[in-house]
């Protein structure tokens, strides 16, 4: 037997010919741990030879134990399916011959091989010693920018048949359709790219890699001819770039109703609310003096096309229009999704160039040097998906990784800095995508940002012709917070300064000294920079003890936290007190910047030139992330100059916090603005021609001014609500609990009572549903009573901040058909789940921001200083178009149908109830009841179905 097993492992580590027979093989199994405790309970094996499936074998296995009830769910095989089966063991020997000779494939091989060898293992044969193949990472290669790698996705996406996912024989037969995809596409990469890939040979699971080698064998010997559309640059595969010239096309916007009917024919089915949205739209580009409108388009009327289209119209008479949306997810959708739809509908050509901060995009100077760098398995891996990618992408935006998170160091590494880091003599300089960014702006006829960049480069964005649409405006405003804050770290200053002296001065490993041997940088250079640093070094301490003693009460000692407003005019008096120290800190900032440019710009040179050694290249590269991380402190920093206090007095807020309950606390010293007023208006409004403002939640009930002054806009700007496109009296159906205990009374009663009711509304209705909170704390309370109460092993409970990030969740909720999603935060917005993704929404608490918070209470203080009611004028205004915003996820189509729950009483008991229920549509069924007929009223709609 030992014999056996030594000679037959010879064989692995081979090559693949087109010969090779492969066993596609996927197995179900009553759990995954492979610990014994498991057992299998399907079979199923795929062969495929020649580019063809040959054979299929499958047999149901008889595991000798209960079949877990989530795990009957899942594959749909009952106790009774393997009653009659044979077992394991009758059937071992048949599978152990049908794999001897072949190539061993699975989709995440990591699980099936295994499994299995353990169970042959176990009832006396060897375990099989086969070559290997994965086709998850032959996937996330090869097919770089897909969401998800989850067979049954992409047996979708590939339109393979997989007509019965979570069954093994299925199962088995889409990934031997898949594996024959998968080898196809990797005959047709580029020869370089071959190279590379076969290059990193230990990066993939067992034997994957050799797919790739077998290619690259027989490719060598067939000419070598890149495709038209791709070349080769640095060692790496691009795709070309392609720029369409701005053309003035004729084209006359359709302004009656006729013209109209012909623009949409086969391609847009007739919504006369959106009709008059693109009138409307229409008629504002038209204006000649300047012009805002604030324009509602509820969920379903066909938003996005509907300024789009107008818009298309006045980019091509000879005006670029800017359309800012809230997140960089949601300028990708209109990329990938909507515009492609645009450009059937038009009878003209029209261009359009997404932009982003440079954060988003690759520098393939960076990446290729991090190709020659050791890199851990996983980060090889990611490397080997940007080779693929880059012979794909025009952008070069790293967003179209589609990724969970990026949080792999090599992000990181290969992030780009902006055009000021590019080095004019590098090969990849004129191939650069954020240099191809502003190429596509300077020729795009629409221009698609984010909030964000809007904020930030208003200038590069504006012109006397250009117009603003401002999509989602419900988000501008807090948006503008966010960007106008800024956070002085008083003591992560002094640890990037104590770490870049240490590198500076290092006389264990690599250091300054060593650089200027290679001539680097001169002696005089080197105490310039550590001096600079030094100053910084030794001034920090001292001004952060100094804020501890003016503004930190001693009596604060005894808490956890301290945090407190600090007054303008009194930290303009500090600032005056210890002006000497901070202007020499503002001054060596100064000098560090210039040092840092003018070095980084050099160490290009070098590195082109080849005038540094390996160890040298990588001290920089860790130096120059620790001085860029200083540098970015300068911005921040500057926000202690007295001038723009001075002016910004009445509408800041500055705030000092430190963490009492340990020794290594940071002290952060922060900005803000309170409010936009005068802010908008004169920093983005006034550089447009145009504005218009839309959104599906833009107004509260019978109230338009809280909108404008959210936007700070005048009162008298013109403001369109366009009617609803749902049925909701049909669709939907709101149910309010008038017994819920009242949650700032008792917490734990109301706690108690939300995990009960939670409890009977998910096992008694097994439909998709969400579950909206107010808090991370909360979901992690209900989360753990459904678990002790069992509710995790009936239902698939997707909780935020406990089972995944919210990217994965999301998507997983998506692909799910019953799951349970407990969210807070961004799941009350910009989340579209239509149809069956989401039957019932439940709202556990209407979504009062809390009072208490420091920027709340400073908020509030104002208000009331200026003689206006808090609570009416921010709090109930504020959470009324919050629960607008969470209503919107229910009904998605003109087919959906869904319920609403609310399990909050204070509808029903306060005096401000009556305003909340004239949040929800005018249409839609309401009823108030006691939570234990939620169920029944549940059944009776479904009934209706």
């Amino acid at each position: 037997m030992l014999k056996w097993r030594v000679d037959y492992a010879k064989k692995v580590g081979g090559t693949m010919s087109l010969a090779t027979t492969y066993a596609v093989v996927d197995i179900e199994t009553t759990g995954t741990s492979i610990d014994g405790t498991n057992r299998m309970i399907q079979f199923s094996c795929v062969f495929v030879k020649n580019g063809q499936i040959i054979n299929h074998f499958n047999t149901m296995v008889n595991p000798l134990m209960p079949i877990p009830k989530e795990v009957q769910h899942l594959t749909g095989i009952t106790n009774k399916d393997v009653k009659k089966a044979p077992l394991f063991e009758d059937v071992a020997g048949t599978i152990f011959a049908l794999l001897q000779g072949t190539t061993f494939v699975a989709h995440n091989i990591n699980f099936d091989y295994r499994f299995l060898n353990a169970e042959l293992e176990r009832v006396g044969y060897p375990p099989c010693e086969l070559q290997g193949i994965d086709t998850v990472q032959l996937s996330q290669i090869l097919l770089p920018t897909l969401p998800s790698f989850k067979l049954s996705y992409l047996s979708e996406y590939l339109n393979l048949s997989h007509l019965h996912p979570h069954h093994a024989d299925s199962d088995a037969d889409a990934t031997a359709q898949l594996l024959i995809f998968l080898l196809k596409r990797i005959n047709n990469l580029p020869l370089r790219c071959l190279e590379l890939i076969a290059s990193f040979q230990n990066s993939l699971l067992m034997q994957t890699r050799l797919c790739f080698k077998e290619s690259l064998t027989k490719r060598r010997h067939m000419p070598n001819t890149l495709p038209a559309h791709l070349q080769e640059i640095g060692g790496i595969v691009l795709r070309r770039f392609e720029l369409t010239a701005r053309a003035q096309q004729e084209g006359r916007y359709p302004r009656d109703e006729a013209a109209k009917k012909q623009l949409f024919a086969n391609v847009l089915e007739w919504r006369p609310a959106q009709i008059e949205m693109m009138d409307y739209v229409h008629s504002l580009f038209q204006e000649k003096d300047k012009s805002r409108l604030v324009l509602e388009a509820p969920t379903g009327l066909g938003k996005t096309l509907g300024y789009l289209i107008p818009a298309a119209y006045t980019a091509n008479a000879g005006g670029t229009v800017v359309i800012s949306t809230a997140t960089t997810v949601l300028q990708t959708q209109m990329q990938e999704q909507v515009l492609p739809l645009l450009q059937q509908i038009l009878p003209f050509e029209i261009t359009a160039a997404v932009l982003k901060g440079s954060q988003h995009y690759i520098d393939l100077e960076k990446f290729s040097w991090s190709l020659h760098q050791p890199q851990g398995k996983q980060t090889r891996l990611l490397q080997l998906r940007l080779l693929v990618w880059l012979t794909i992408t025009k952008t070069g935006d790293l967003s179209e990784l589609h990724l969970t998170k990026y949080q792999n160091p090599l992000f990181d590494e290969i992030r780009h800095h902006g055009l000021e880091s590019l080095e004019p003599g590098s090969v990849f300089h004129d191939y650069d995508f954020v240099r191809r960014q502003r190429t596509y702006q300077a020729n795009a006829d629409l221009l698609i940002t984010n909030h964000s960049y809007l904020l930030n480069h208003v200038e590069i964005l504006s012109g006397s012709r250009n117009n603003l649409i401002i999509d989602e405006a419900q988000h501008l405003s807090s948006r503008a917070l966010a960007t106008n804050r800024a956070e002085i770290d008083f003591d992560e200053l002094k640890i990037l300064c104590d770490s870049l002296l240490v590198k500076i001065a290092s006389r264990i490993s690599f250091a300054f000294a060593q650089l200027e041997e290679q001539q680097f940088l001169t002696n005089a250079e080197n105490r310039e920079i550590a001096g600079n640093i030094r100053l910084i070094d030794q001034r920090i301490p001292e001004l952060r003890n100094k804020l501890i003693q003016r503004f930190v009460p001693k009596n604060s000692i005894k808490q956890e936290f301290f945090e407190s407003i600090v007054p303008v005019k009194r930290l303009r008096g500090f600032i005056k007190e210890n002006y000497g120290s901070i202007s020499y800190v503002t001054k060596a900032f100064a000098n560090i910047d210039q040092e840092y440019q003018k070095l980084l710009q050099r160490f290009e040179q070098f590195k082109s030139a080849d005038r540094l050694d390996k160890k040298a290249i990588l001290f920089l590269n860790e130096f120059f992330e620790l001085l860029r991380k200083l540098v970015a402190c300068r911005q921040r920093w500057l926000r202690l100059r007295l001038d723009d206090l001075e002016k910004q007095e009445d509408e800041t807020v500055v705030w000092l916090s430190l963490p009492l309950d340990h020794p290594n606390a940071h002290l952060r010293l922060q900005f803000g603005l309170l409010r936009v007023t005068n802010f908008l208006r004169p920093y983005i409004y006034e550089h447009f021609q145009h504005v218009l403002f839309v959104g599906a939640s833009l107004l509260l009930p019978d109230d338009t001014e809280y909108t404008l002054d959210q936007l700070d806009l005048p009162h008298d700007t013109k403001v369109v609500q366009l009617p609803g496109a749902f049925d909701y009296h049909e669709q939907s159906l709101a149910l309010i609990a008038a017994d819920a205990p009242d949650v700032t009374y008792d917490l734990n009663e109301y706690v108690a009572y939300l995990a009960e009711t939670l409890k009977n509304i998910v096992l008694n209705s097994n439909r998709q549903t969400l579950i909206l909170f107010n808090s991370l704390a909360m979901i992690e309370k209900i989360y753990q009573l459904l678990s002790d109460a069992g509710v995790t092993l009936q239902r698939e409970i997707l909780a935020q901040g406990i089972t995944g990030s919210n990217a994965k969740i999301m998507k997983h909720f998506r692909l799910s058909k019953d799951a349970v999603l407990l969210g807070a935060g961004t799941f009350w917005e910009g989340v579209d789940l239509p149809k069956d993704r989401l039957e019932l929404l439940v709202i556990t608490r209407l979504p009062f921001q809390a009072p208490n918070t420091l920027i709340n209470r400073v908020k509030y203080h104002k208000l009331s200083l200026e003689g206006q009611d808090p609570f009416q004028n921010i709090a109930l205004p504020e959470a009324m178009m919050r629960l607008k915003q969470g209503l919107g996820r229910l009904i998605r189509t003109p087919t959906d149908r869904g319920v609403v729950i609310l399990l909050d009483s204070r509808v029903v008991t306060k005096t401000y109830g009556e305003q909340m229920k004239k949040v929800f549509p005018t249409t839609m069924p309401l009823k108030i009841i006691k939570s234990d007929e939620i169920r029944k009223q549940l059944l009776n709609f479904w009934e209706k179905r």
